[in-house]
Order: C-alpha cells, then sequence, then structure tokens
C-alpha cells in the first residue's frame, strides 16, 4: 500500500512540475485528455487511477483560477511535492470476492509485468449497495458505496427554520414547537484541543526542527488531531440525528437554515482573536452538510437562506436592537425571549413573507426543550511534563 500511494504521489509531483513549466513560460495549457494521452503507462498504476488523479489535479486547477478571478489572490495553485498521495479506483473496476474487495494494479513500465493487485479485508458491518470508487488514505481504505432507496416525501407542507450557533448549535422551530440542541460539547472539545496543541507547540519551540523530540512532538499532535476530529464527527452526526427526528415528528417539508457563509463578511468592527478562532471551528458547514443528506433520505429539503437582523429584530414590534447574553430584552415594548429562539422565529416569518419579518406574526413562546447529543468525560489534567519531557494532555475522551 506504501508503495502504491509512493506511485501516486510521483505521478502528482510530474503534473505539479509540468503545470510549473507552462506557466513560467506563457504557454499555452494542455487539455486533460493530453495529460492522460502523455502520462499514460509510464507509472505502476491501473489506467483508471491515473485518469482519476489527473482529474483531481485538473479540478484543483480550475477551482484555484476561479476564486483568483473572483478576487482571493492568495489561492495559489498545487505547488507543494507530496511523498504521498492517495489513489482512486472507480467502482466498474474495483473487484469484491467474497469478504475481500480487490484493487487492480496497472503494468509496471519497467518489467512490463501487471503487478498483483491489493487484497484488503472488508468488515462484517459495511453497509449494503454497490462499491462505485475507493481510495486507500494512510491505514484505511475509504469506500464511496451506492445504495438506490425510494424516498417517501411527506404529506403535508410545514416548514421550519433552525437558528446556528455555538452556544446552542442548533435551535428548530415551526413556529409552535422549538427543540434547542446544545453546542457546548463542542466549545468544549475545541478549546481542549487549542490548548492542547498550544502547550505541545511551546515545547517543539525549545526543541530543533526535525530532531527526535521535535518529531514524537509532532506525533503526539496528529494523534490528538484525529482524535479531536473523530469526537467532533461524531457528536455532529448525533446533532443532526435529533433534528431529523424532529423534522420526522412534527412532519416537516422544507428545514431553513441561516446562510452561514455570510457570517463575517461586510463587518464594520473586526472580531476578537478569541471569537475568530472559535467560530473558524465550529464546522457548521460540515453539520449542514450532514442534515442535508440525512434531511434528503427522508424526502426533507434543506433550504439556505438570508439570515440577516433575525436575531436584533424583535418579533412582537419590530424594533431593531442588538441583544447582550442569552436573553432578548426589547426596550421598546419589553419583549422577553431566548435568543437563539428568538432568532429561528424570526428567519421563519422572513421566509414566510418575502424576505421582512412581520412583526405579531409568530411569537416565541420561550418553552424550549434542551437536548445534549453526547455526554463527554470532564477534562482531567495530568501531571506536568517537566519531569517526565512528555506534554500535559487533557483527556479528551467523548463517549455516545
Amino acid at each position: 500500500m506504501t508503495e502504491v500511494r509512493s506511485e501516486a504521489a510521483r505521478l502528482w509531483n510530474k503534473m505539479v512540475k509540468l503545470h510549473l513549466y507552462f506557466r513560467k513560460r506563457n504557454k499555452k495549457w494542455p487539455t486533460q485528455a493530453e495529460f492522460e494521452k502523455h502520462f499514460a503507462r509510464k507509472f505502476s498504476l491501473h489506467s483508471q487511477t491515473v485518469q482519476a488523479l489527473i482529474g483531481k489535479f485538473f479540478a484543483n486547477i480550475e477551482t484555484t483560477r476561479v476564486n483568483r478571478a473572483n478576487g482571493d489572490k492568495k489561492a495559489r495553485y498545487p505547488y507543494k511535492e507530496k511523498t504521498y498521495f492517495n489513489p482512486v479506483w472507480k467502482g466498474q473496476h474495483i473487484k469484491q470476492e467474497l469478504n475481500y474487495i480487490v484493487l487492480p494494479m496497472g503494468i509496471d513500465p519497467k518489467t512490463r509485468k501487471r503487478s498483483l493487485g491489493i487484497s484488503i479485508r472488508l468488515p462484517k458491518d459495511i453497509p449494503n449497495g454497490k462499491i462505485v470508487q475507493a481510495e486507500l488514505a494512510f491505514g484505511k481504505l475509504l469506500l464511496t458505496i451506492q445504495n438506490i432507496v425510494e424516498v417517501k416525501k411527506p404529506k403535508v407542507d410545514n416548514i421550519a427554520a433552525s437558528d446556528l450557533g455555538s452556544i446552542h448549535l442548533a435551535v428548530v422551530t415551526d413556529g409552535t414547537n422549538s427543540l434547542a440542541v446544545v453546542g457546548r460539547g463542542l466549545r468544549s472539545i475545541n478549546q481542549g484541543k487549542a490548548k492542547v496543541l498550544a502547550q505541545i507547540s511551546q515545547l517543539q519551540s525549545r526543541c530543533e526542527k526535525y530532531s527526535r523530540r521535535w518529531k514524537k512532538l509532532q506525533a503526539t499532535k496528529r494523534k490528538i488531531l484525529r482524535k479531536t476530529q473523530n469526537q467532533t464527527a461524531n457528536l455532529l452526526h448525533k446533532a443532526a440525528n435529533e433534528i431529523v427526528k424532529y423534522c420526522e415528528e412534527k412532519e416537516v417539508s422544507k428545514l431553513l437554515v441561516g446562510d452561514i457563509t455570510e457570517i463575517n463578511r461586510n463587518k464594520k468592527k473586526k472580531a476578537s482573536r478569541r471569537l475568530n478562532q472559535e467560530m473558524g471551528v465550529l464546522s457548521l458547514g460540515v453539520f449542514v452538510g450532514y442534515l442535508k443528506y440525512k434531511l434528503a433520505a427522508l424526502g426533507i429539503e434543506l433550504e439556505t437562506f438570508n439570515e440577516s437582523y433575525t436575531t436584533k429584530t424583535c418579533p412582537a414590534c419590530g424594533h431593531k436592537h442588538k441583544p447582550k447574553g442569552r436573553q432578548y430584552h426589547c426596550p421598546k415594548c419589553g419583549f422577553v425571549g431566548i435568543r437563539d429562539e428568538v432568532g429561528a422565529i424570526n428567519l421563519l416569518n422572513k421566509y414566510l413573507n418575502n424576505g421582512t419579518i412581520k412583526p405579531q406574526f409568530l411569537i416565541p413562546k420561550g418553552k424550549l426543550k434542551y437536548l445534549r447529543p453526547v455526554k463527554l468525560k470532564g477534562f482531567a489534567k495530568r501531571s506536568s511534563p517537566t519531569d517526565t519531557g512528555q506534554p500535559s494532555i487533557h483527556s479528551l475522551s467523548a463517549v455516545g
């Protein structure tokens, strides 16, 4: 597996150098078909794997080109040389024999003999369906499985809205009943990760780069990142399941979520470093992605909608006021409500009234049902690393 990933990296590095050669000389950029013809039978990879890697490279080039054209001058074309790269196999060339999956290899350009395929044992609990793609990563195989199921759409045309945030990961309401999924566990994971990584970086700053001690600390850092990544995915999946369950029980046909891409744009006042760090690792985009495909399985549509002024506007009188804390207090009419529920109600109000928040149209009742998606263990501090030479790591275990 290591040899295959190394060979895929060699192909990627060749494409990076070739792209740089053409750019420096202002020559016409070759087409994808010309690339495929040029690199055919030159690597110990299956022909479809070579085509898949070339397609991925051209997709990266096109994305960078579009971003630069839109004003993002920091966007860079692929330039780093890789030691290993994940090869990809398409479904029509993947063989499945009993409990094993066989990934075919190409003809070795040196010996002119076909290399043996890679055989990997599959787990017993693999989902049913057709394997349409396989990607070989470090220590794991990523499978894309297609399973066609019949989707039954809800009979009732009922719309719900959800306000996303950090304290409450999501507050969803249909105008009558509201549900709040608590997001403090996600904040706890992210803050704990930031503290541990800061401690490791501080210890690394005292070491010579790439020394034995530095490499051990770097391995610890990667371990923490993998662990917190799994914890975050687990929490977001279970939080999305709670919202999907709510939509199914209330027979919701469409769920509205705020357009999170506009959170930090066009702001006159810059946010603090702490808030920027908190918002940067909040993973709301990943959470919306989980919601979208989970709801689609039930025939429920997910739509993003502009959420501007939904948290600031009073649902009773329409007065705009920036709230402080978790409660919304209107200084004009005296209305008091839960801040995140006000945002969700106003988002639904704004959608139903063609982009305007109509006073007295929907009023929050203040009766929220709070749910914690997972139970987190406390952060137990270990002893100081000064004597043992090991970084002080917090326990970040999440128990579902």
